[in-house]
């Protein structure tokens, strides 16, 4: 039996949450334990762990002591292997004082969550430095993979699906746009809201949270957007089986596993260039592709693609195929493998 940790912030919504709570929920318990140890125990993803996964509060509010709070955890419970996710925890758990295997992750290529740091030097050379200390580096796309140096990088696929995808759904003729995602300056909302001002008869609805929320609020008033602001939505996969047109707007994105339920749910997507979905969407292939932060450039594809409904669902088919290789199943056995080879 492996006792395996997967250490987070929280467990607010958001795609590395996502991930460790349906590899938490997935693992065979004949082979594993899992515990999820958090800095704070919070997060509408909570409720989906299941009842057999217990959480530990991580505790304590200073960064600098995190790692020996961590070690301290890991011992406590017997931990036989951790899993970071998110790139503060990643440092943390390679920096604390243990001798337990540590795998991380990074969900976007470094140098690109770099240059939005507040010390893109020092976060370059600290990552650097700690990534020596890890037994294997889990990534969910080979781009990523490429831009990291070290002897042990598995490409895992992100567990999105519970299932393969259903039969194609009818195609829809309407002009109703989603999009989803933390209200955060790297998922572009802002310039989402630009492009819709300049898109006649569409509307959008953006799911999701987040600490931008009075600003795009604000955004939306000032450009008479047809925009709603839903908030969180625990059940995304019927707003996303009802649009026309899925949008993702991001500046950063190291994969998108909204853009896979939406794929599944024969919604057509539209997405920025941003480092991970042009790794699995062929532009006019299974969706379609745009530059990010350019708001005409993306109203003038919106406005194309809804006025084309033929090339709209010309995509869907291939799409499907797609979203089939991001099963949970899939996913949690490989992921299940490199943690029984290291912790073996």
């Amino acid at each position: 039996m492996i006792r395996i940790a997967f250490l987070l912030p929280h467990l607010r919504a958001g795609g590395a949450e996502r991930v460790v709570v349906n590899w938490a929920n997935a693992l065979d318990r004949a082979d594993f334990a899992p515990v999820v140890m958090l800095g704070r125990v919070e997060g509408d993803f909570l409720p989906l762990l299941a009842p057999d996964v217990p959480v530990i509060a991580l505790g304590g509010r200073r960064a600098l002591t995190r790692p020996w709070r961590i070690a301290r955890a890991l011992a406590a419970h017997r931990i036989d292997l951790a899993y970071a996710a998110t790139s503060a925890m990643n440092l943390a758990s390679l920096a604390a004082p243990t001798r337990v295997p540590r795998i991380v992750s990074e969900h976007t290529p470094p140098d690109a969550f770099a240059r939005e740091a507040k010390w893109p030097f020092a976060r370059r050379l600290a990552t650097a430095a700690l990534h020596r200390h890890a037994v294997a580096i889990a990534v969910p796309t080979p781009a990523i993979a490429q831009a990291i140096r070290h002897a042990r990088v598995a490409v895992i696929p992100n567990p999105v699906l519970a299932d393969a995808p259903a039969p194609l759904p009818p195609a829809k003729y309407g002009r109703r746009l989603v999009a989803a995602g933390r209200l955060v300056p790297a998922k572009g909302f802002d310039t989402l809201i630009d492009a819709m001002a300049l898109v006649p008869g569409a509307t959008l609805t953006i799911h999701g949270d987040g600490p931008l929320r009075r600003d795009l609020a604000r955004r939306i008033a000032d450009r008479q957007a047809p925009v709603t602001l839903a908030g969180h939505t625990a059940h995304l996969a019927p707003a996303l089986a009802d649009a026309d047109l899925f949008v993702s707007s991001s500046r950063r994105e190291g994969f998108g596993n909204v853009l896979i339920e939406a794929m599944a749910q024969g919604t057509p997507v539209l997405a920025t260039r941003a480092g991970g979905p042009e790794t699995f969407i062929d532009d006019g292939v299974n969706g379609f592709l745009a530059d990010p932060d350019d708001a005409a450039a993306l109203a003038a594809r919106i406005a194309a693609l809804l006025a084309d409904a033929p090339r709209r669902h010309a995509v869907r088919a291939a799409a499907r195929v797609t979203a089939a290789r991001y099963t949970i199943g899939t996913s949690t056995a490989q992921f299940a493998a490199l943690a029984r080879a290291i912790a073996g």
